[in-house]
C-alpha cells in the first residue's frame, strides 16, 4: 500500500506493510513504518500563510484543470462540490530542524503532538510526502435555484508523511 491509497482510504491508521516481491528482500525495504495525515489548519494558525502555499502549488502544477475540465452541465450532475483546484499536488515536501517546508514556505515548527509522532523515524527513514490543495472555489448545483452556483472557502492543505 503506497502513500496515494492511504488518502483513498481517508483514514489515520498505520498501514500494513508492502508485501515483498520476492520474499527475500531486507525488512527495512519497502515497508511502510509509520504514515500520517495533517490538516495544516489543524497545525498553524497563520491562514494567510496556508493560502500563499496553496497559490503557489497551484502554480507550480504543470497539469493543473480548473474544475476538472467539467462544463456546469456536468457539474450539476455530479451532485457534489466540485472544487476548483481538487487534484492539485505536490511532494517538494521538507522537514527541516522541526519546520515543515512546502513549495520553499516554511509553515512553521510542527506542534509537539506531530513531531513526537515523526521523531522515531525522522532521519533513521527513508521519507516520502506530498500535500494536496483543498477548498477554494467551488461550483456546485442549486436545487433551490436550479442552477450552478459559484462559491468559495478558504484554502487549506492536507499533508500525507510516510516513513519506509
Amino acid at each position: 500500500m503506497g502513500i496515494r491509497d492511504f488518502f483513498k482510504k481517508g483514514t489515520k491508521e498505520k498501514a500494513q506493510p508492502i508485501p515483498e516481491a520476492s520474499g527475500e528482500a531486507s525488512d527495512s525495504v519497502g515497508r511502510i513504518l509509520f504514515q500520517t495525515r495533517w490538516k495544516s489548519s489543524a497545525l498553524f494558525a497563520d491562514n494567510s500563510l496556508i493560502q500563499k502555499v496553496a497559490e503557489r502549488i497551484i502554480l507550480e502544477d504543470p497539469f493543473c484543470k480548473p474544475f476538472g475540465s467539467l462544463e456546469d452541465e456536468a457539474i450539476a450532475r455530479t451532485k457534489r462540490r466540485i472544487y476548483e483546484y481538487e487534484q492539485v499536488t505536490t511532494v517538494n515536501v521538507a522537514i527541516k530542524d522541526g519546520n515543515l517546508i512546502i513549495e520553499g514556505l516554511s509553515l512553521g515548527k510542527l506542534p509537539a503532538e506531530q513531531w513526537n509522532e515523526i521523531s522515531p523515524y525522522y532521519g533513521k527513514n527513508d521519507f516520502t510526502a506530498f500535500v494536496y490543495v483543498t477548498g477554494g472555489r467551488y461550483k456546485s448545483y442549486s436545487d433551490a435555484s436550479e442552477t450552478v452556483e459559484t462559491a468559495y472557502t478558504p484554502y487549506d492543505l492536507d499533508i500525507f508523511i510516510q516513513f519506509e
